[in-house]
């Protein structure tokens, strides 16, 4: 009987589903053109699994039957073809078939990713520090959150040129309820043009009270990308792009300086500069314990790459759940924060609404050279 013809569309179907390639495992060789030529064209065969006669490879009674069935047929290179066929003893059914189906779920699952996953929503929050406002840069945004982009050209953006950071406690603290958590919140429950947020990019400078107050709105609901501005960046079309990863210094020093039994903790954050006590003696009531997380040399330079903010919120987190393990749930907690602003920002979101105690932000007023307790994150 003569040998059937396969039909166009199943052959399509084994180009789509094999990529291309061919399908003996380890080859994975393109086949839409000449490897050493680079010449266009057809160079694939169609081979079977069970041989399309009896007498052929692997052939069996059911050779007719299978001529034309996807599920038999193979997209291989010539020079894999021909070693399957001439040495068939080496390559039996059940092998082949389990090559085809592992090549074309590979397939699969490699071409599967929704297109957003390279997608997300930029978050812009720039509030003054005294009478400095400092623009973020979009191109500079842009080209930090690459290869991703941006899900849109509206994203959110926060920005305020006038506020007063010598206001009273009540003042900061209606501030950032109503120009930031009411805000993200809305956001973050109604999405943009009715699509839901799937991923935030967030660059943000201001205050450091403000930014562990936006972390703490976002929290950890929404997978997120946090970037820092770089003081020492010639290109300033990089300004927020993480650095290489490299052996940078990521040795955080965890230490306990004040032990008393107080509910009262003053966590000290020393990573871009020193806090040392004179900064903060008019906020130490009777009795008080005091927490630090340092370095070696703080530094504004210090952070570099994503990785040193990571083991940071590793390090803050832990001490967190240490602080409230022997301080009880009713403690206070005073930050006093000498931090980058991607840091600023993580101490926000990694804290735990219902878990943690209350916590407050400290900022620092360098004409009166102290800290003051100025807004409650928790």
């Amino acid at each position: 009987m003569a040998r059937k013809s396969i039909p166009e569309a199943i052959k399509l179907q084994l180009w789509v589903k094999s990529a291309g390639r061919c399908e003996f495992k380890g080859c994975n060789t393109p086949v839409w053109y000449n490897g050493l030529t680079l010449s266009e064209g057809n160079f694939a065969q169609v081979a079977h699994i069970i041989g399309s006669s009896k007498d052929g490879p692997r052939g069996t009674e059911q050779s007719e039957e299978l001529q034309i069935e996807f599920s038999n047929l193979m997209l291989l290179c010539q020079r894999c073809h021909k070693e399957i066929d001439d040495h068939k003893e080496n390559y039996p059914t059940e092998l082949l078939r389990s090559w085809k189906q592992e090549h074309e779920n590979r397939i699969e699952i490699q071409t599967n990713y929704p297109e957003d996953i390279h997608k997300s929503t930029l978050l812009l929050f720039s509030v003054n520090i005294g009478d400095r406002t400092v623009p973020i840069n979009y191109e500079a945004a842009r080209n930090a959150m690459f290869p991703k982009f941006p899900t849109d050209s509206k994203g959110i953006k926060i920005e305020e040129k006038h506020f007063d950071r010598l206001c009273t406690p009540e003042e900061w603290q209606r501030f950032a309820e109503t120009r930031i958590r009411s805000k993200v919140t809305r956001h973050l429950e109604e999405g943009i043009d009715d699509e839901k947020i799937k991923h935030l990019s967030i660059f943000a400078i201001s205050p450091m009270p403000l930014l562990m107050y936006l972390g703490r709105c976002i929290g950890d609901t929404v997978p997120t990308d946090i970037y820092q501005s770089h003081r020492n960046i010639d290109n300033t079309s990089k300004t927020w792009s993480w650095q290489e990863e490299a052996n940078y210094d990521v040795n955080y020093l965890t230490s306990c300086e004040q032990e008393d039994t107080s509910d009262i903790v003053l966590l000290k954050l020393a990573i871009s500069d020193t806090v040392n006590s004179d900064k903060y003696n008019n906020l130490l009531p009777n009795s008080c314990s005091i927490y630090q997380i340092t370095i070696s040399e703080p530094s504004p330079h210090f952070i570099k790459s994503k990785t040193q903010v990571e083991i940071f919120s590793y390090e803050y987190r832990k001490l967190l759940n240490q602080i409230q393990a022997k301080h009880g749930k009713n403690c206070q907690i005073l930050i006093l924060p000498a931090i980058p602003v991607s840091i600023a920002v993580e101490c926000g979101r990694v804290i735990l609404p219902t878990k943690d105690p209350e916590i407050y932000a400290c900022e620092y007023y360098k004409e009166q050279g102290d800290f003051q307790k100025v807004l409650k994150i928790n």
